[in-house]
């Protein structure tokens, strides 16, 4: 930039919407990992081959001042780039979104052009990033939806997977026993989601997706394979960031100076550190995981499968038994990671915050033919009741998850599940779980919800003698389960009756109060009186699901 040039910017704001419908429209895993395939184009790959095509020889060191474009940051689905020219912009839009037409039918990809600032003047640029955000909204609601795109007039067929119009008949996988192919009516979007898959051939599909957490795409392959006929139960996993819409919001409080390239280096370094985190928090558990015995039947991988991770975001698929492992595993992770990346733990200390950034997760386990869409939709519910943590928890990074384990399949909603699980003045429920190793001072109400005090409960549950019986018999805690319902002073009487005659078999390490299974909750923010909440319930809903050797969590695998 020569001295005196005003350099005049647009900020181009592209978003994938519909990410979930498109995940989980279906239950096919294979048509799931193809459709996650496709949702890292956005960031991967149209819009790259968009500016190479406008600009022979781009690359991601181009910066504004100097060259006509600049790739800001991208991930999950997101990208921003800075353009000088406003036609230029607009023709970057139009490549994307008809990239996105073209490969991934179904995917609602959508682009917005900010007015023009001048790039000298202070504060320009966060004042862009926030007007980019105002303007999405309103420009995706004003286009007609991936559904209107496909009519159906003339009458044709349903697709067999996502309930679109069939585009043709597309012959299946071969079944145990099958000679001759089935022909089956796939719509434009299925059949995308089939190619973005690829062949068996370790060369060919899910080079993006396997690029991202470190793996081969035959590694990422045999993974969809065993979750498609392995698992009795699936976990679905979503994780997102605490606080980073405040963080983002007020962006310009975590910056070093008052320029534009030092408010643009900055948001560069901290969004391709969280995208480094996130890989490596992955990459960490998946490890830590099959140092535990959590391998596919054939070898490989552990029974993990990411569909979005990017950023502070993790959508993830898991054999049911892993799930909660992983999970717990992926949070702490990810926690010590970016507190320990400066190109993170810097900007955040700018706003008194940090030193890293805690997640909160929801992990829905389920039978593994039971619909993804309404599975997910438990997931992010789960995230978001974990998300409470955050008012209760000041000052300090404070990871959380909540559970479910879903038995009754008419009761597929959260608040449905949490209402019957409520009485006058408590509830059943313990969650959500703190998984971040915050200290006792101060924080009352983490009392009795560590993640460690969950492993207590559920190891006290499993807990065999000599000859391999339990020592908690598994008829008399059902029963003790059920006497839950009937509130806490006939549950603590049934309980103080098994305390007499199990004495010393554990029981005790169900209760945080020496005579009840019940404790006191103190109010949130010191609003209201609080409430009663017991262990019990969440401790045997997860017996099934923390293996017994890996009861405690990180501690017994950080002592391998």
């Amino acid at each position: 930039m020569g001295e005196g040039e005003v350099v005049v910017v647009h900020l181009v704001r592209f978003e994938a919407w519909n990410i979930e419908r498109f995940m989980f429209v279906t239950n096919k895993r294979r048509e799931i990992a193809g459709a996650s395939e496709l949702i890292t184009y956005v960031d991967f790959q149209w819009v790259g081959s968009a500016l190479r095509g406008l600009h022979p020889g781009f690359d991601a060191s181009w910066q504004i001042e100097k060259r006509p474009v600049e790739l800001l940051q991208t991930g999950a689905g997101t990208a921003d780039v800075l353009v000088r020219d406003r036609d230029e912009a607009r023709r970057l839009v139009t490549e994307v979104t008809l990239a996105a037409l073209e490969d991934a039918p179904g995917l609602e990809v959508c682009g917005v052009v900010t007015e023009a600032f001048d790039w000298s003047e202070p504060g320009a640029l966060h004042a862009a990033l926030q007007d980019a955000g105002r303007r999405m909204t309103p420009a995706r609601t004003s286009l007609p939806g991936p559904d209107a795109r496909f009519l159906r007039l003339p009458v044709v067929e349903d697709c067999a997977t996502t309930g679109l119009p069939a585009a043709g008949l597309v012959p299946q996988p071969l079944d145990d026993g099958e000679e001759v192919p089935r022909w089956e009516p796939r719509s434009a979007e299925s059949q995308a989601k089939w190619v973005a898959f690829g062949k068996e051939d370790e060369r060919v599909g899910l080079d993006r997706l396997a690029s991202l957490v470190g793996e081969e795409p035959r590694v990422l392959k045999q993974v969809v394979e065993y979750l498609s006929n392995g698992p009795e139960w699936m976990g679905v996993v979503y994780a997102d960031g605490n606080g980073l819409g405040s963080v983002f919001g007020h962006f310009e409080e975590c910056v070093e100076g008052d320029t534009n390239r030092a408010y643009a280096d900055t948001l560069k370094g901290f969004a391709s550190g969280l995208q480094r985190c996130a890989q490596q928090a992955f990459r960490e558990s998946v490890a830590q995981l099959l140092d535990a015995g959590a391998l596919l039947p054939d070898g490989g991988s552990a029974p993990v499968l990411p569909l979005i991770l990017g950023g502070d975001d993790l959508v993830a698929l898991c054999a049911g038994e892993w799930a909660l492992t992983f999970t717990e595993l992926y949070l702490r992770a990810f926690e010590r990671l970016t507190a320990a990346a400066p190109e993170i733990s810097g900007p955040l200390a700018r706003r008194g915050l940090g030193p890293g950034l805690a997640m909160s997760a929801g992990v829905a386990i389920v039978k593994a033919n039971f619909p993804f869409a309404t599975a997910q939709t438990l997931a992010y519910q789960l995230m978001r009741e974990a998300k409470e943590v955050k008012r209760a928890v000041h000052g300090v990074p404070c990871s959380s998850l909540s559970f479910h384990v879903l038995y009754d399949s008419t009761q597929a909603t959260l608040p449905r599940i949490r209402g019957q699980q409520e009485f006058e003045c408590g509830r059943l429920v313990a969650q959500p779980y703190v998984v971040s190793d915050v200290p006792d001072e101060g924080l009352g109400w983490v009392r009795g919800r560590r993640w460690q005090d969950l492993g207590r409960r559920v190891a006290a549950l499993t807990a065999r003698d000599e000859e391999g019986e339990r020592r908690l018999p598994t008829s008399q805690m059902h029963d003790l389960r059920s006497s839950l319902f009937a509130g806490p002073r006939v549950a603590d009487a049934r309980f103080m009756n098994l305390l007499g005659r199990f004495a010393g078999r554990g029981l005790e390490e169900l209760t945080v109060e020496s005579e009840s299974l019940f404790w006191h909750e103190p109010a949130v923010d010191g609003e209201g009186q609080g409430r009663l909440v017991t262990g019990l319930l969440d401790a045997m809903n997860a017996e099934g699901f923390l293996p017994e050797s890996l009861i405690g969590g990180t501690a017994v695998l950080e002592g391998r």
